[in-house]
């Protein structure tokens, strides 16, 4: 052998070695993720809500310490939905901050997770160009689903947290079948205390990770992440035994539940479960179409249809646990409960750009139309997702600084004066519905928050006949001043706003 050919040798994979690392996504990505997220709360205006949150009325149990005056026990929530780790997280942390910091907490956590899920399509073979990758992690962040839950931040963070920390264990967990078995059983019983719909997010990516598996092993990690997901609501049912002597959960009323303990109430239940699932797919007719195109895309492409079929499992998992606990309970799911329903459109999609192995006998896929149609698709995941989050976000910022200029301007005090007296009134006719309560909930939180922890008081007597005869745009009324001195200021809490 030359001493050309020995140094041709030597020097070749050191080149090859030089081209891959040049060619390497990685460091792109450490630039990419950051700056594509970040530019998505901004559009979103998901970093609005972080900064200045709009709070929900039953958040403030985790927000505030015990037995605040006006807001229902973090106890309430492990009898009536089993969440003990919510409860966990609330004693350690979540009574000592504020409203900011748990929302700024469940921003970034939220940004966390879906980086992960970028990381786990990134590490199953789709790697698609800068610019559709783009487009790949802005449709993941804004999912028309998730953005209905950012107004519970101090009870969701924790959910935030167990999803973003098991999507970024996955890959290390999915080198072994013990670890993975592990994991599975981990994310299950953790999502149950939590919130339950993040853990079939989370076994949506698993198998999205695992590939064209073999049948028997994805039926068996499918069936490990039920018994998990059952291990955990008896874990939850112990618990409520332990410490408050019931076995199970003691459902709330306004959730209606209808037991199966019957024919009609089968007939019943099962009606609800269409109607809600009608109403769902309804409203969200565009992301059902843009995932069953994708889905006939991927089915007629060989390399896909696998990987497609196995991720349907999933779904279909997602959608008999749905069925099987109205059919059982009577109580629907809301829709922002539904959060597999985004990940119906953008995970097959997502499938669409996965590589493929190049053939000598035919041109290579990439840039073919089907790819070309992928990214359109996406295209309209990213532009709906962000006009649905803007919506959204929108409208609750709009009442949120309505219902704070109200409070501030009631609660205004010259230099030296006491603090007035603040009453609330609410339209009869609104204050015993649902919406009227939400809306009266976050009025007296608004005045909490500029006096200091003081909540207003509802008006009585002539005082109510008083505000009641100001027209409704008067939202803060003068009423005179107590023998104690103090200035009392009306409240008339304004019409609940459409988005409710």
């Amino acid at each position: 052998m030359s001493d050309s050919t020995m140094a041709t040798q030597t020097l070749a994979p050191a080149d090859t070695v030089r081209r891959t690392r040049l060619l390497d996504p990685r460091p792109r990505r450490l630039v990419l993720v950051p700056l594509t997220l970040a530019v998505a709360s901004l559009l979103t205006q998901g970093f609005a809500q972080a900064v200045t949150p709009f709070i929900r009325q039953d958040d403030w149990t985790f927000l505030l310490p015990d037995r605040t005056r006006g807001v229902a026990p973090p106890s309430y929530y492990n009898i009536s939905e089993g969440r003990w780790l919510d409860t966990a997280w609330w004693f350690v942390i979540g009574q000592h901050g504020t409203p900011t910091t748990a929302a700024l907490t469940y921003a970034v956590g939220y940004a966390v997770l879906v980086a992960g899920m970028w990381r786990v399509l990134h590490l199953s073979g789709v790697r698609p160009g800068p610019v559709v990758d783009v487009l790949l992690g802005i449709a993941l962040f804004a999912s028309a689903v998730w953005v209905q839950l950012v107004y519970w931040p101090g009870a969701l963070t924790p959910s935030i947290i167990v999803a973003a920390t098991a999507i970024w264990v996955l890959p290390w967990a999915a080198r072994s079948g013990a670890r993975l078995r592990l994991w599975l059983l981990a994310v299950g019983v953790a999502a149950v205390l939590t919130y339950p719909p993040v853990g079939v997010v989370l076994l949506a990516f698993a198998i999205v990770f695992l590939g064209d598996v073999p049948w028997r092993r994805l039926l068996a990690v499918v069936g490990t992440w039920v018994a998990a997901f059952g291990l955990g609501v008896g874990v939850a049912y112990t618990l409520n035994w332990i410490v408050n002597q019931h076995f199970g959960l003691k459902v709330a009323s306004w959730r209606q539940p209808n037991p199966l303990t019957s024919l009609d109430a089968l007939l019943v239940n099962t009606g609800r479960w269409l109607d809600a699932a009608g109403s769902l797919w309804t409203t969200q007719w565009w992301v059902a179409l843009v995932g069953l195109v994708a889905i006939a895309l991927g089915w007629r492409d060989a390399t896909v249809r696998p990987r497609l079929q196995r991720l349907l499992v999933a779904f279909g998992v997602a959608c008999g646990l749905d069925a099987a606990q109205t059919l059982a309970t009577g109580i629907v799911t809301e829709a922002r409960g539904q959060l597999w329903t985004w990940l119906f459109a953008v995970l097959p999609v997502s499938l669409l750009l996965v590589e493929r192995r190049p053939r000598v006998d035919a041109p290579s896929t990439r840039g073919s139309w089907v790819e070309r149609t992928a990214t359109l698709l996406l295209a309209v995941l990213a532009v709906g997702g962000v006009l649905s989050w803007r919506a959204d976000i929108g409208q609750h910022q709009a009442t949120r600084m309505q219902y704070a200029a109200i409070a501030e301007a009631a609660t205004a005090r010259t230099m030296g004066m006491a603090p007035p007296t603040v009453v609330v009134y609410q339209d009869p006719r609104v204050r015993n519905t649902r919406d009227g309560r939400l809306m009266a909930s976050t009025m007296f939180m608004a005045v909490r928050q500029e006096q200091g922890g003081i909540l207003p008081r509802w008006c009585k007597g002539l005082e109510c006949r008083e505000l009641a005869a100001h027209p409704q745009s008067d939202s803060v009324v003068h009423l005179g001043t107590a023998a104690s001195g103090h200035a009392i200021v009306g409240i008339i809490v304004p019409t609940p706003p459409g988005w409710l």
